[in-house]
This record gives structure tokens, C-alpha cells and sequence, in this order.
């Protein structure tokens, strides 16, 4: 099979990137053979957040770009195929500092400056989708971007400038205190922004419309030294890559794969990455119920719940999710991923909810299944080889259903569970069903005592 070429865009720029090894990380390419050095490593196991990039792709469904922040350490350089990639140098110079750089700077909010670029394109990525959000959608922005030496009170106060007025929406805390001090949050500021440069989209990089008229229909082809990748553009080719190879992983991203098969010298794997097959990243909704594809991102995973679900549902599990990671590790890593290695929060909510499951088994052959019958007792996945978790079935819940949920970790937000709880009710004059599943760390289990004792009260 002949090596592919990456094709993407940095910073306005064409990018044909040939003999790529699939173990190439996007931060190492942009420092090691673009030069562009303000895309940082600090962790390199997407903690920090210092080498936040932006990836635009774009979305064929909603027919426009969509731009996103990744952690680029851990991100594989093929994801970056057929995307346009901001760094801090691009949206930004000496000559024509961006404004968000201005209010950073000037506002006091770098010292050292390590992790500036990264908060800068968190920063950035959310202003690209909504150019006025609240302070709570900034908080959650660059919650995955850590500081060490300067303090986060200049950085956030700098970065709260370009909010809606500066109103957390009251999800901070049980009332608003934004509101409750008549609408002023300019007590006791460092400085104030109201003179500056105001961010304005119509002056930032478009989505190349090459990239759109680019987009191949054949399989991608990557190898080096450990591992060999195909991506894949229809399933007959995964089927024979499963009859002619013994070792064979599926992933999406990779990210997760590629961390924990790092220290072993001699990988000598195939990976086949299934994030493009259209199914795969399909969602599909009637009256009754709503269809997510299992390449689906676990940030798009949310919104999907937020869109099309009351927001009785979408709520709780929103405030889940927003405890559960970085933005940057939650616009990659699929929702199929995280439940195939146990992340407990995804875990928890589908034994929950217990939506129906579509398998496509080696061959062609699609069976469907509720998630239950699908986990052991020890929260591991129970499929046959070659078969791919294509989609998930959620009902979309009715006026009667309400949800509870509830994550303590070991800091408010962006990191493991100690105890987490997904509840599921149908409340009329009382509770007639009831589905609970608790995890303690990493394992989550149905709790169906509690659920029976639960009905009638």
C-alpha cells in the first residue's frame, strides 16, 4: 500500500506532509519542523495545557468550519489531516498583537510566559464559537490550562473582559452573585478593558475552501518504525484488514492508545482509525429518541444532549461533564473511546440511561444491544473481534424523566473521579422507575438495590 501525504493548513499556510510516522504528535511537527516554538511542552500527557492549538474542521453536516482547542501534544498528526491549525504565532505578531494577547499582557497576567500561548489559544477557540460567553464558559475554556508562577487572578480578569457582561449565569453557585451586587463585577479589578482592541471575527484566519474540495476518498496510509495506520473511507476495508492481520486495534484519535503503548520498545501494531466513516459520526433523531455516533467527541457528545434533550437532562449532565476533563482532551477523545477503557463518568451515565447499542460484527453483520448486557462485572466491554460499537440510541426523554448527577474528585474540576452518580427517573406523583449507577474511581457499577428501593417514594 502506497504512504500517504497529510495535507493541512497552518496559520494560512498549505502543508503537505509526507513519510509521517502515525506516532507523530501535532506539537512536534509544528515545533520540530514548522519552527513554530510558541506551541509549548510541558507535560506532554495533556495536563497542562501549554500546547493548546486550535484545529478547524470543517463539519459537513452543519455545512461550516468548526474550530476547537487540542491538547497538540497528544494529538496524532493525521487527526490534523484536511484541518486548518492555529498557533499563537499565527493569529497574533509582533507588528499586530491579537487582542486577546494585548489583554493578557496587559492586563498582568503573564510572568514567565510558559503557559501564556496556551491560555491564549483556549482563550481563542472559545471566542471563535461564541464570540460573548459567560464567565462560567470561560471558566471552562481553560480549566485544562494550568499556571505556575503568576496567579490566575490577572489571567481570568483579562479573559472575563470579552464575556457578556461579565455574568457567570448564576452557575457558579446556588444564586448569582453577579446580579445580586447589581450586575457589577468591577470591584477591586487590576485593571480595566473597556479601551481596548475588541475582538473581532472578521479579522481572523478563514477555513481554507481547499481543504473542503480537497477531502480524498481513499483509505490514509501511514507506517513507521512501531506501529502501521490506515484510516479507512469504507468498512470492506476494515473487514480485510482484520483477515489479513492478527494484530489489529481499533481507535479514533489514538490519543489514549498511543499514551499507554509509548514504553513498549517494539509495538509492531496496526491501528485502524474509524473516526471518518460516516456512520461513525453520524447523529440521527426522531420525536422519540436521538442516534450519536461513536466517533462523536465527548464535547460534542454533551451539546448533542443540550440540543436535542429537555433541559432537565441536559443540565445535570452538563454539570457532570463539566468536572470531567479539559475542553482540549474532550473536543478529541470520542465517547465510544472512553467507554471502552472504563472513564467512569461516560460509564456511569450509559448504565443509566441503558441506550441501545449498535454493533457492527466483522463481516456486515449490525446486532443491536442495551449497554447493560454489554458490561461485565468488572466494567470491561464485551465484544467479539473485529466488531466496532458504531452508535448509541438515547431516548430523549420525556417531561416525566428527570436527572441527577453528582462527581467528587479530587479538585473541582478536570480530573478522576473518587465518587460519581448518574441517576435516571420517571417522576409523575412519585418515582415509578428509577436506574442508578455510582462509580468509585474508575469502576461504575448499576446500583439496583437502591434503584428498586428508590420506586414508589
Amino acid at each position: 500500500m502506497e504512504l500517504s501525504v497529510l495535507r493541512f493548513n497552518v496559520n494560512g499556510k498549505d502543508i503537505h506532509a509526507a513519510n509521517i510516522d502515525p506516532e507523530t504528535t501535532l506539537a512536534s511537527y509544528l515545533r520540530n519542523h514548522l519552527g513554530l516554538t510558541g506551541t509549548k511542552l510541558g507535560c506532554e500527557e495533556g495536563a497542562c495545557g501549554a500546547c493548546t492549538v486550535v484545529i478547524g474542521a470543517w463539519d459537513d453536516r452543519w455545512k461550516k468550519a468548526r474550530y476547537s482547542a487540542v491538547n497538540a501534544c497528544l494529538l496524532p498528526l493525521y487527526m490534523a489531516h484536511h484541518c486548518l491549525v492555529l498557533t499563537v504565532e499565527g493569529i497574533g505578531s509582533p507588528k499586530k498583537i491579537h487582542p486577546i494577547q494585548d489583554r493578557l499582557a496587559r492586563g498582568h497576567g503573564t510572568q514567565c510566559g510558559f503557559c501564556s500561548p496556551g491560555f491564549v489559544m483556549s482563550a481563542y477557540a472559545l471566542l471563535r464559537t461564541n464570540p460573548s460567553p459567560t464567565i462560567h464558559e470561560i471558566d471552562q475554556a481553560v480549566k485544562g490550562n494550568l499556571c505556575r508562577c503568576t496567579g490566575y487572578r490577572p489571567i481570568l480578569e483579562a479573559l472575563y473582559s470579552f464575556g457578556g457582561k461579565g455574568c457567570c449565569n448564576g452557575l457558579n453557585s446556588t444564586a448569582c452573585p453577579c446580579k445580586e451586587n447589581g450586575g457589577s463585577v468591577d470591584q477591586e479589578k487590576l485593571i480595566t478593558f473597556d479601551d481596548f482592541p475588541k475582538f473581532d471575527e472578521t479579522q481572523e484566519i478563514l477555513f481554507p475552501p481547499s481543504l473542503i474540495m480537497e477531502k480524498s476518498a481513499n483509505d490514509l496510509y501511514l507506517e513507521g518504525p512501531r506501529v502501521k495506520l490506515i484510516v479507512p473511507v469504507s468498512w470492506r476495508a476494515v473487514d480485510d484488514l482484520f483477515r489479513l492481520n492478527d494484530d489489529v486495534t481499533i481507535v479514533s484519535s489514538g490519543q489514549f492508545t498511543r499514551l499507554q503503548t509509548a514504553q513498549s520498545p517494539n509495538q509492531c501494531a496496526t491501528w485502524v482509525s474509524v473516526h471518518n466513516l460516516p456512520s461513525m459520526r453520524a447523529v440521527e433523531t426522531t420525536e422519540t429518541e436521538v442516534s450519536i455516533g461513536a466517533a462523536i467527541s465527548i464535547s460534542e457528545f454533551v451539546k448533542t444532549f443540550e440540543e436535542y434533550c429537555d433541559a432537565s437532562v441536559s443540565v445535570p449532565i452538563r454539570k457532570l461533564f463539566d468536572k470531567y476533563s479539559s475542553m482540549q482532551a474532550m473536543n478529541v477523545a470520542s465517547w465510544v473511546g472512553g467507554l471502552l477503557i472504563g472513564a467512569s463518568e461516560i460509564t456511569s451515565v450509559f448504565l443509566a440511561f441503558n441506550p441501545k447499542v449498535a454493533i457492527r460484527e466483522l463481516g456486515g453483520a449490525f446486532t443491536t444491544a442495551r449497554i447493560s448486557d454489554l458490561i461485565d462485572e468488572q466494567g470491561r466491554m464485551k465484544l467479539n473481534r473485529g466488531a466496532v460499537i458504531v452508535g448509541a440510541t438515547f431516548q430523549r426523554c420525556e417531561k416525566h424523566t428527570r436527572v441527577f448527577t453528582f462527581k467528587q474528585g479530587l479538585r473541582p474540576g478536570a480530573d478522576s473521579t473518587v465518587v460519581n452518580c448518574v441517576g435516571v427517573f420517571r417522576v409523575e406523583h412519585f418515582i415509578e422507575t428509577a436506574r442508578i449507577a455510582v462509580s468509585f474511581g474508575s469502576n461504575a457499577v448499576l446500583s439496583e438495590k437502591v434503584s428498586q428501593r428508590l420506586r414508589g417514594k
